[in-house]
C-alpha cells in the first residue's frame, strides 16, 4: 500500500504526462480539418480539466497531514 506522499508523487507524474500530452496536440490543432479540430479541442478541455484536478489531489495528499494547510471540500469530507 501507497504512503500519501508516494500517491502524492504520483498524481504529480501524472500531471506532467498530462501536460505534455496538451503540448503536443495543441500543436497539431491548427493543422486539423474544421469537424476534427472541434473533436479535438473537446479533447483539450477535458485533459485541461483532468490535469487540473491531477494537480489540486496531488497537493491534498502531500499536504495532508500538515496542519495549517487547507483542505478543499471538493475532495475532503
Amino acid at each position: 500500500m501507497a504512503t500519501l506522499r508516494e500517491l502524492s508523487d504520483a498524481y504529480l507524474e501524472s500531471a506532467a504526462r498530462l501536460r505534455i500530452e496538451i503540448r503536443l496536440r495543441e500543436a497539431g490543432l491548427k493543422d486539423l480539418p474544421q469537424d476534427r479540430r472541434l473533436t479535438a479541442e473537446h479533447d483539450l478541455r477535458l485533459l485541461y480539466q483532468m490535469l487540473r484536478e491531477a494537480r489540486e489531489v496531488g497537493e491534498i495528499a502531500r499536504h495532508y497531514y500538515d496542519p495549517p494547510y487547507w483542505r478543499s471540500r471538493k475532495y475532503v469530507c
